[in-house]
């Protein structure tokens, strides 16, 4: 859902570099993985097992049988893609801080800035590294 959300797409893991600073994008791949990670963290924290005893005894109220309803699979979904895309949210943040400073190092360029302008985060750090190497 991330993937379809954002300008990003499904991308492979790559890392991306310029000069000493390294990113590392984690692509449909981490987004996939971060997702089932905090899907999994809330269907524990509010899901049908909320409650279940993994270790001990445990007897009395709140011991029936377990259930899973629409709202946990709701929750857990939505956890997921917020997940994912608070992981998007910060790659993108570092390749703009880059292409920012990699650009302000550079020669001026009025074309390159209206580029940069309307580009996503991985083409304006591109076209950002272009103008620093030339």
């Amino acid at each position: 859902m991330n993937a379809l959300v954002s300008d990003n797409g499904f991308v492979r893991p790559s890392e991306e570099t310029a000069g000493d600073v390294v990113i590392i994008r984690p692509g449909i791949a981490g987004n996939l993985i971060l997702g089932a990670v905090a899907a999994f963290i809330s269907w524990g924290l509010y899901g049908a097992f909320s409650n279940f005893v993994v270790w001990g005894a445990s007897s009395g109220m709140g011991t029936g049988e377990i259930s899973v309803s629409i709202s946990s699979i709701a929750g857990a979904v939505l956890v997921g893609i917020g997940g994912a895309r608070w992981l998007t949210n910060e790659v993108d943040k570092k390749l703009l801080r880059t292409a920012a400073t990699a650009a302000a190092a550079s020669k001026a360029s009025f074309d390159d800035s209206q580029r940069i302008a309307v580009a996503s985060p991985a083409q304006a750090f591109n076209i950002a590294k272009k103008m620093y190497l030339e």
